[in-house]
């Protein structure tokens, strides 16, 4: 849900927003954390064939993509730690919702 369909549902049902529950917006986030998600997305994704595992993000030409998407050199390190971040917590959520139970198998 966007932040303004949050909004028209509030003002739909004769309800006041509630701060906790506004919807973040691309926007909101500072400017390196808006660069580490579209590096991130450019980024290809790689599984392992056998077991169907997500692996995460291949880095294979991630300093092309810095220097396409014009990420100043300074900035990169925070940039790369930010993808890290980004792809372990993905790692998790993908491979969690992947596996299947025992009973299954």
């Amino acid at each position: 849900m966007t932040r303004d369909q949050y909004f028209e549902m509030c003002d739909m049902l004769g309800n006041q927003p509630i701060e906790s529950e506004i919807p973040v917006d691309f926007d909101d986030f500072p400017l390196e954390a808006q660069q580490a998600l579209s590096v991130y997305r450019m980024l290809k994704d790689e599984w392992e064939g056998f077991n169907g595992l997500y692996l995460g993000k291949s880095f294979i030409g991630l300093t092309e993509i810095l220097d396409y998407m014009e990420v100043d050199v300074p900035d990169r390190k925070l940039i790369v730690q930010l993808i890290k971040l980004i792809d372990n917590v993905r790692i998790q959520l993908i491979n969690k919702r992947e596996q299947k139970p025992a009973s299954q198998h």
